[in-house]
């Protein structure tokens, strides 16, 4: 509301975000519990870098479960406030805040392990016995140990403040809090970009250094479909990494922006910018992972057919194109 107490933004803002959020959340949560169950069902999908998949999965679905905590904290609604006050509001503001960063780091360290993880088994295939199922427990085990080390001031710096009739979920932004903001968008998106980029590219280079001509042995079958497998693990670890820093840029400039310029944001009366850049974006990279990999993937769409048999007997029905009576149906599929 303006001074004079008149609605300054239609109703509509507030719809938009919410059912925008909604739809998001529950693609994210819907989209990455399959994907987890998709690996644990499917023997074949249990490879190193889709184990990392599915601690990226278990940390988007925490993320989009924790993003409603702090969307009714700092609600987009300008007309009747914040739907949870008081101590209600606090926690939501600190658990939202908290679970979203540790939800990021656990993703980009996840990401660098992926990276690391293919460049040892494409440059150096014979050390990659040297990652057993132990350490590559261990690493799993640090990337939520580093993350939550690393985001625990959060904790202390989230602060819930009111301005009239409204309640904003915000960082005491002290000297620690803004050295703590640039080193998190710097360190944890820049400077592992650069050596994501730098370890894809070296990958890229010895697959293509390794290709083998068509009319080769036949001996070298193995090869070239192991190399194939391989250009196409990395097509999709490409298109994730590109989907995750687009949706993750919009919330660094966001704080960025927070700090160096706070009176920008009071131009924005409808809060488009909070809106976009601090959750549909940050909300959309947790339910872009399961899409590229369903999409990209044909074992895990098999596997998604396992998991989902009402879909597998329809393709089964469609593909013979008569009908079958529920006798009929093979036992596996009832």
């Amino acid at each position: 509301m303006d001074s004079n107490g008149h609605v300054s933004c239609p109703q509509a803002v507030s719809i938009f975000f919410t059912v925008t959020m909604a739809i998001i959340s529950s693609a994210a949560s819907i989209g990455n519990i399959l994907v987890i169950a998709a690996v644990y069902k499917t023997p074949s999908l249990r490879t190193s870098a889709n184990i990392y998949y599915v601690n990226m999965a278990v940390s988007d679905f925490l993320a989009s479960l924790a993003a409603w905590p702090l969307y009714l904290t700092d609600e987009i609604i300008t007309s009747r406030g914040s739907l949870i006050q008081g101590p209600l509001a606090t926690a939501g503001c600190k658990i939202g805040v908290f679970v979203r960063l540790v939800s990021s780091s656990v993703s980009i360290i996840s990401l660098v392990l992926i990276a690391v993880d293919r460049f040892i088994a494409t440059v150096y295939p014979l050390k990659i016995t040297l990652l057993t199922r132990k350490k590559r427990a261990a690493l799993l085990f640090s990337t939520w140990l580093i993350a939550i080390a690393q985001c625990i001031p959060n904790l202390y710096h989230s602060r819930v403040k009111n301005f009239g009739h409204e309640t904003f979920c915000t960082l005491a932004w002290n000297a620690s809090a803004k050295t703590f903001n640039y080193l998190y968008c710097t360190i944890f998106v820049i400077a592992l970009l650069v050596a994501i980029i730098y370890l894809y590219s070296r990958i890229m280079l010895a697959l293509r250094n390794r290709l083998i001509p068509e009319n080769h042995a036949a001996v070298c079958k193995l090869e070239r479909r192991r190399i194939k497998e391989n250009q196409n693990i990395m097509r999709i670890f490409k298109a994730i990494v590109v989907a995750y820093f687009v949706c993750l840029f919009p919330l660094c400039v966001f704080l960025i922006l927070k700090v160096a310029h706070p009176q920008f944001f009071f131009k924005d009366k409808c809060k488009w910018i909070v809106g976009f850049f601090y959750f549909v974006f940050p909300s959309l990279s947790t339910a872009i992972n399961p899409v590229i990999l369903f999409s990209f993937s044909s074992k895990f769409r098999n596997a998604l057919k396992t998991l989902c048999p009402h879909f597998r007997m329809k393709c089964i029905l469609c593909r013979k194109e008569t009908s079958v009576s529920p006798e009929q149906y093979p036992p596996d599929l009832i």
